[in-house]
């Protein structure tokens, strides 16, 4: 016959203490005196007793020991994008800090089915530069879980914000110094799965509140240069080295005589100078290339140019939002700005109609 099975009774009864005191043992460590927590421990692993059941500890306490991070992308997104990697490196060290776990919950699937499962095993919600309107985002909102928002717009909730239109103004800003005019601006798609060519002057929706930002800080530069927004393309791609080059040649084919790509991610950019060096237009000298995260990605190798971009603080985005979540319970209303950085590198150079050599 199979042992019957340890339970958390049956530690009590053996060792002549409460059944409250095992649980303690595992659940609340500091109403427990140290030598009674090692000896139920001690014990417990010699009956081979791993602790209360999770589920039992979820139900009984009405939590589960988890945070959901929900981004704009598929799983893979997460593991493979700097600026993501960096922010989850800051939510898991306090995560780490206050003993709890992370479900990351992608907005892109293939099994939109599961959304249900996936957001009910939380205690509340990190949503990172999601889009508005998306089911996921208004599911997990509706739930009233403690939620922080990262690049977000949310007046009710908790935020953490970069001054991204501030840096786009001065990242155009530094272009229209160079004596840039012909210049075109490459962003990831304002709704999901946009990939539209446009002016810059069309009104465009708060779907994402990172590119409408960045658009506003890009309209600013322009409107106080006196140039016509009009004059300026926008084309919405996704965001990666592949969507970068595909966005690149779209625009230099329409506008031959571009000078300056603005590109909303170093991804972006990274995608955009591989096509202007492989068309024979070399960067800077032919096309200047900004791009905004300032991060390297995984695994690549120190660049021959050093972008242009906004510097941005990805780590203490992911660190700060956990912190309010986890130690704050989602402090309604809080609001926390993490300051970016523009840095000039080696992709930016006067405009090539204005060289004299």
């Amino acid at each position: 016959m199979r042992a019957k099975r340890a339970t958390l009774k049956s530690i009590a009864s053996e060792l002549g203490v409460t059944p409250t005191s095992v649980s303690n043992a595992y659940n609340n460590p500091a109403k427990v005196s140290k030598e009674l927590r090692e000896r139920i421990i001690a014990h417990a692993r010699s009956v081979n007793y791993d602790g209360p059941h999770p589920a039992a500890r979820s139900l009984r306490t009405g939590r589960c020991g988890a945070i959901g991070v929900l981004f704009n992308d598929q799983l893979s997104y997460a593991f493979t994008d700097a600026h993501d990697i960096t922010f989850l490196h800051g939510i898991s060290s306090v995560c780490e800090e206050e003993g709890a776990n992370l479900v990351l919950i992608p907005l892109k699937d293939k099994h939109p089915e599961q959304r249900d499962t996936l957001t009910a095993i939380v205690d509340g919600y990190i949503l990172n530069a999601p889009y508005k309107s998306h089911p996921t985002i208004r599911m997990a909102l509706a739930r009233g879980l403690p939620t922080v928002v990262v690049d977000f717009d949310a007046p009710d909730l908790a935020s953490v914000q970069t001054n991204d239109r501030a840096m786009m103004r001065a990242t155009v800003a530094h272009l229209l110094a160079l004596g840039h005019r012909r210049i075109a601006i490459v962003t990831f798609p304002f709704s999901e799965d946009h990939g539209e060519i446009f002016a810059l002057d069309r009104d465009v929706p708060d779907e994402n509140h990172v590119v409408r930002e960045r658009i506003q800080g890009c309209r600013d530069a322009i409107d106080a240069a006196g140039l016509a927004q009009a004059e300026i393309l926008v084309c919405e791609t996704v965001n990666s080295e592949d969507g970068g080059q595909r966005a690149a040649e779209r625009l230099l084919r329409r506008r031959p005589d571009l000078t300056a790509l603005v590109c909303f991610s170093d991804r972006l950019a990274r995608g955009a100078i591989v096509h202007c060096q492989s068309h024979a237009l070399s960067v800077p000298q032919r096309v200047s290339v900004t791009g905004f995260d300032g991060l390297d990605p995984p695994g690549r190798q120190p660049e021959t140019l050093r972008l242009t971009t906004v510097r941005q603080n990805a780590f203490e985005k992911g660190r700060k939002a956990a912190e309010i979540l986890l130690r704050e319970g989602g402090a309604a209303g809080l609001k926390v700005d993490i300051e970016a950085e523009f840095v000039v590198g080696d992709t930016t150079a006067g405009a090539w109609e204005l060289r004299t050599e």
